[in-house]
């Protein structure tokens, strides 16, 4: 069954948690080291390709390995009860597809938004009003595209994925099994006082 968009939006926020954690770890450990003395002169560019190196990089990657891989989900998709897969066939999602999913998901909104941000700040102009207009515009098509053509989003669409619902509890994906357990869930498993009556 497919993802509705409010679980969605709602592992993604947590994804966001989780990428602001890494974030804020690295950014304290940065000012560990200007604390210490260590010079750190970038400029303004050098310290938004600084950021995409050590907080977007790691974290697409992070991303990627953890859809392709035993789980099949982010850690927000995993505490919503979603896995990623191939669209139509359900198949699992191979690591080149989920490297350009999580490219196109999380990469370029963020990319855009740091080149913005550097762009309004460095030299405030129509141009970079612009750029920052685009880099909202991504997103907000992104959750936007959630609502339309059955909750598959742009970069679903890009990369022939879809987003699964999946039984409550369940590790591992496997769409048959859950959509017989939504309806029948396995009493077997269960201890005999939490077993549903029949």
């Amino acid at each position: 069954m497919t993802a509705n968009p409010r679980q969605r939006i709602l592992a993604a926020l947590i994804d966001v948690g989780w990428m602001l954690a890494w974030a804020a770890v690295v950014t304290l450990v940065l000012g560990a080291v200007a604390l210490a003395g260590v010079p750190i002169r970038l400029g303004p560019f050098g310290y938004n390709l600084f950021s995409m190196l050590l907080v977007v990089l790691p974290v697409t990657v992070a991303l990627t390995l953890l859809e392709a891989g035993r789980y099949e989900a982010t850690p927000g998709k995993h505490l919503v009860g979603l896995r990623v897969r191939r669209d139509p066939s359900g198949e699992r999602v191979g690591w080149g597809r989920s490297l350009v999913r999580n490219l196109l998901k999380l990469g370029l909104p963020w990319a855009l938004g740091q080149f913005a941000v550097l762009a309004v700040i460095t030299s405030p102009a129509p141009d970079a009003a612009l750029g920052a207009l685009i880099a909202l515009v991504v997103p907000a098509v992104y959750v936007a595209s959630l609502f339309l053509d059955g909750g598959h989003t742009v970069y679903d669409w890009l990369t022939g994925t879809t987003v699964i619902t999946v039984a409550a509890g369940r590790r591992f994906a496997d769409p048959e099994s859950d959509s017989a357990a939504e309806d029948d869930p396995p009493t077997e498993s269960w201890p005999a006082e939490f077993s549903p009556s029949v």
